[in-house]
C-alpha cells in the first residue's frame, strides 16, 4: 500500500493526505459535537468577516472557524482525488477541489449558524412588547380602573396579559390596541387603535 502511495505524483499524494486527515479530524469533531465536549471549541478562532468586536453568535454568520476549515480541507482534498482521473487538466482539477472545498466550508457554516440560532433565548419578556399591537381578549375599563386581559402574537406565540387603559372610554373585547407601557409586572398599558 505504501508502493502504491509513493508512485502516485505529488499532487495526487497531497489530495490523498489532505483528504485523509480532514477525514480524521472531522469524525473527531463530529463525535466531540455529539458527545458536547467542543460547545466552545470556535470561539478562539478570529472571524476576519467580523469588523464589530463582537464574539461568535448567532447573531452574525462567520464564515470562518476550526470547523468550516476542516470542512474545505475535506472538500478539497477527496474532490482532488475522487476527479484526479477525470479531469486531465491539474490547474482547472486545483479550481475545482477549491470550489467545492468553499462549498463544504459555507455548509458547515451556515449550519453551525443555524444551530446557534437554537441555542438563542427566546423567553417573552413584557418589554419587549412594548409598540406592539393585540386584540382585546376581556374588556378594559377606562381610566385605569381596573385590568382587562389582551392576547399578543409576538414571535410566533400567544400571550394573554393584563391591561390598563388611561383612554377616558373603556375598550371593549374583540378591539384591537397598542402597547404603550409596562405598568407594573406584567400588567401593560395600553391605547385603543
Amino acid at each position: 500500500m505504501i508502493e502504491t502511495f509513493r508512485s502516485f505524483d505529488l499532487a495526487l499524494q497531497i489530495y490523498w493526505v489532505l483528504a485523509l486527515l480532514a477525514s480524521v479530524v472531522f469524525v473527531i469533531q463530529a463525535i466531540a459535537t455529539f458527545m458536547g465536549f467542543d460547545a466552545d471549541a470556535d470561539a478562539d478562532v478570529p472571524d476576519f468577516s467580523d469588523t464589530s468586536g463582537a464574539d461568535f453568535d448567532a447573531d452574525g454568520f462567520h464564515l470562518v472557524s476550526i470547523k468550516s476549515i476542516v470542512c474545505f480541507v475535506l472538500g478539497f482534498g477527496w474532490t482532488g482525488v475522487l476527479f484526479w482521473n477525470t479531469i486531465g487538466n491539474r490547474i482547472i482539477l486545483g479550481f475545482v477541489a477549491a470550489a467545492v472545498g468553499l462549498v463544504f466550508m459555507a455548509l458547515i457554516a451556515w449550519l453551525l449558524y443555524m444551530v446557534l440560532k437554537l441555542d438563542k433565548d427566546n423567553t417573552f419578556r413584557v418589554k419587549k412588547a412594548i409598540g406592539q399591537s393585540a386584540d382585546v381578549y376581556l374588556t378594559i375599563p377606562a381610566n385605569k380602573a381596573a385590568t382587562g386581559k389582551i392576547m399578543l402574537s409576538f414571535n410566533g406565540s400567544m400571550h394573554e396579559l393584563e391591561a390598563l387603559t388611561a383612554d377616558p372610554e373603556s375598550i371593549a373585547t374583540g378591539g384591537k390596541v397598542k402597547i404603550t407601557d409596562v405598568v407594573e409586572g406584567d400588567v401593560v398599558l395600553v391605547t385603543k387603535l
